[in-house]
Order: structure tokens, then C-alpha cells, then sequence
């Protein structure tokens, strides 16, 4: 088992985003095929795959890409 799970503090700190960005990104992940990749054993305890959480950032990454390009087009056409 290859997977790496580190608790939000951990990952806040590898990623250098505050607790709360996190915390919205969680919140957004569970809304999506992500959520899987989210463990709460208990209500204390909250864990988070590293890997999973980087390909949810590229994800949202791409998503803002697209809809960015989708703008410049739309105003482009104007």
C-alpha cells in the first residue's frame, strides 16, 4: 500500500496554503470523484492522500484554464 496520507496540517504545509484554503478545497473534493481519497476515521481524525490532493489541485488548474480560455473567446467574438 503505496499511499500516503498526511493529516491537513501536513498538507497545508507541504502545499504553503493556509488551513481554511484547505479546508475549501476538502469541501470541494467531496462534491467530486475526489471525495474517495479523503479519510475521517472519527470526527477528530481527518486524513488526506497527498498524491490525490496534487491531481485535484491540477484538475482545478485545468478546469480555470478552460473557462478562462472559454472567456477570452467570448469576448474575442464581441
Amino acid at each position: 500500500m503505496g499511499e500516503n496520507y498526511k493529516d491537513k496540517r501536513r498538507v497545508s504545509e507541504l502545499f504553503d496554503v493556509s488551513i481554511k484554503t484547505l479546508n475549501n478545497d476538502l469541501t470541494e473534493m467531496r462534491r467530486t470523484e475526489f471525495n474517495v481519497h479523503i479519510l475521517r476515521p472519527s470526527h477528530k481524525r481527518f486524513y488526506i492522500n497527498v498524491e490525490r490532493y496534487k491531481a485535484f489541485l491540477k484538475y482545478k488548474q485545468k478546469l480555470r484554464e478552460c473557462s478562462i480560455w472559454k472567456k477570452d473567446k467570448s469576448n474575442m467574438q464581441i
